[in-house]
């Protein structure tokens, strides 16, 4: 597996992509010496029953806010599939479509202690590993339990990245935009401009 391409995976509902997202992308890609990063916007999340944009919105927001990343790219894998998606389905069809890839999943610490509630958590830790970056709130030690747990039952690999990113909120971005308030810092500017053009978010 070392001697493949090391690509890394962003998956999330993007609902809006925000720096946040690029910053911990980027932050993943040079503890890893990753190829690229693989965004994937999420169809239709099982955890989310309703997202404020369309998938084919979240889709142009994620290709704006990456388009000036020679190391980053947006993928529809998961928009143009029907029903409900789950990551283990996704990473299979990637692994059939790039057999020369070793993928590298990018989460957050409250996700890695979510993941057992995944759908096929055993399948997934065979197709890739994870890299894992802090997250407010989550305490060391549960991080700790979590990695002992997740490679005994799983055979789960996780690198811990020290680097946590800005603390930003796709919530907050859509109540600024609904009260026509800045978001400057908070999202790139291509997607601010969209965002405004098709009157995403409003009241």
């Amino acid at each position: 597996m070392s001697s493949k391409t090391r690509v890394g995976l962003m998956g999330g509902s993007f609902d809006p992509i925000h720096l946040g997202h690029i910053t911990i992308a980027g932050e993943a890609r040079d503890a890893l010496q990753l190829s690229h990063v693989l965004f994937l916007p999420s169809g239709r999340p099982p955890h989310k029953a309703h997202l404020g944009a369309s998938p084919a919105q979240r889709l142009e927001m994620t290709r704006l806010a990456v388009e000036p990343l020679p190391w980053a790219q947006a993928s529809d894998v998961e928009v143009c599939r029907q029903g409900t998606i789950y990551t283990v389905d996704t990473l299979q069809i990637l692994s059939s479509q790039h057999p020369e890839a070793a993928f590298y999943y990018i989460i957050g610490a409250d996700t890695l202690l979510d993941l057992p509630n995944w759908r096929n958590t055993q399948k997934v830790c065979t197709l890739c590993r994870f890299i894992c970056l802090h997250r407010p709130g989550v305490a060391d030690e549960a991080i700790g339990t979590a990695l002992e747990d997740l490679h005994s039952r799983y055979g789960a690999q996780v690198h811990l990245v020290p680097a946590s990113g800005p603390d930003i909120s796709s919530t907050e971005i859509r109540r600024r935009v609904a009260r026509g308030q800045s978001t400057e810092g908070l999202l790139p500017c291509a997607v601010r401009a969209y965002i405004d053009r098709e009157n995403l978010y409003r009241l």
